[in-house]
């Protein structure tokens, strides 16, 4: 931050050095104050940890995918069997009606049912929940790299606009000096009240950039507050290098391994099975039956083992259907995969130009317009002391110089924009 504060042209510089470092180490203490009451500095990995440890979200996909898993095996079982109980043939009339023992007809069953899907559609069953179990961790995955990146996100914002406030705050400790050095002369009769207004005006500006800038704060917190609760309060630590990448930027990552990508295709995977179980249901089950049968004393016991087969009939109006349905859903799924790999691919690059652009603006802010800025200040500063300048030209280059330096901290939040959303493309080791 330039150091020069603008004095009246007959002002004493002894004073206005003791205000100024009087100002300052008050601004120090009253930040080191807040710094303590927030707790010690929140460090970006920390921050991420924070997030996916806490997040309910990745707990619930978590359970649902051990549940799918769970259902696998039971899926590829043959069904429990049916024990089967009654009575047979009972007379309504006659002399012996109603009698379980009289009648020859007359039986008590007692028997067991097993049914036998065949193994093929057995095998489907649990491979689909298998699938289904695969779908919910790469949901997960995804979701773990979202929440990573809204939290990185919410991190980095807080931390620019913390870096706003500071340049904000230094700019307006230099102006409450020159509006106080200004009064001075105005009221010893050697500055125009117009130079009076403008310090004044400047300061009044410079505060409401300060509280838009405490409003990005605070809107940065609430929203990582959204994933790591209290912890967001404390001020953020030094911020990662934003200058690398995960992986290089002339080459872009494969999209198969991305989750967003191996949702799509889990979920054609779990398409492609169930029109395999579509074409199997066209196979017919059977089942068995074993029975025993008490008749009454004058007559013999029996034993019965019986078969039944499944009909499918109507293959025309039922299986074919079902399994055309099923194909089509297929068809449906593979198109929504090829979707999803050219989606994430045109994201990919549209972020990599953001975050080269917006790197590149900041690279030619420092190096070029903040140069030409400080010495705009500079000449119209010295053209005031010398009187051959107005009041008004320096504080027009102050501005202008402070808008150079927010318009760099705006050009590396969105570096760092962008550059959290390509850090979470990949799945990578959760950071302690």
């Amino acid at each position: 931050m330039p150091s020069s504060l603008v004095v009246p042209r007959s002002a004493a510089a002894d004073p206005r050095r003791v205000l100024r470092t009087a100002v300052a180490g008050i601004t120090a203490l009253l930040l080191a104050g807040g710094a303590t009451a927030a707790g010690p500095p929140l460090s970006f990995a920390e921050a991420l940890r924070l997030a996916v440890t806490q997040s309910a979200q990745l707990a619930s996909q978590q359970a649902m995918a051990d549940a799918a898993r769970e259902m696998a095996v039971p899926a590829g079982e043959l069904p429990d069997p049916k024990l089967k109980l009654g009575i047979e043939n009972v007379p309504t009339s006659g002399p012996d009606r109603w009698s379980l023992n009289a009648d020859f007809m007359t039986m008590q069953k007692i028997g067991v049912m097993q049914e036998f899907p065949r193994e093929e559609k057995r095998r489907l069953r649990s491979q689909r929940a298998e699938n289904d179990a695969q779908r919910n961790e790469a949901l997960r995955e995804s979701a773990r790299l979202a929440i990573q990146r809204e939290a990185a996100t919410a991190w980095l914002l807080r931390r620019f606009a913390d870096d706003a406030q500071r340049v904000v705050a230094d700019q307006i400790a230099e102006a409450e000096l020159a509006v106080t050095t200004v009064a001075a002369a105005y009221r010893a009769g050697k500055a125009p009240q117009a130079e009076l207004i403008a310090a004044q005006s400047m300061v009044l500006d410079l505060r409401n950039r300060a509280t838009e800038a405490l409003a990005q704060a605070r809107r940065a917190s609430i929203a990582l507050a959204r994933y790591i609760g209290a912890d967001a309060e404390r001020p953020p630590g030094d911020a990662p290098d934003l200058a690398r990448l995960p992986f290089d930027p002339t080459a872009l990552p494969d999209p198969d391994l991305q989750p967003e990508v191996r949702v799509a295709q889990a979920q054609e995977q779990i398409a492609a099975t169930d029109a395999e179980l579509a074409r199997a249901a066209k196979q017919p089950d059977w089942s068995a039956e074993l029975s025993y049968a008490v008749r009454g004393s004058a007559y013999a016991n029996m034993v019965s083992l019986m078969f039944a087969v499944d009909l499918p009939w109507s293959s025309g109006t039922r299986q074919d259907r079902e399994l055309a349905a099923k194909l089509r859903e297929l068809d449906a799924a593979r198109a929504m995969r090829d979707d999803a790999k050219r989606m994430r691919t045109a994201e990919i690059q549209s972020m990599l130009a953001e975050w080269e652009s917006a790197r590149t603006q900041a690279q030619r802010i420092t190096e070029q317009m903040l140069p030409l800025a400080a010495q705009r200040r500079e000449a119209a500063l010295a053209a005031y002391r010398g009187g051959s300048g107005p009041l008004a030209a320096v504080l027009d280059a102050r501005r202008a110089e402070l808008d150079v330096r927010l318009a760099l901290i705006a050009q590396e939040q969105a570096a760092a924009k962008a550059w959290a959303w390509l850090q979470f493309i990949l799945p990578v080791t959760e950071k302690s």
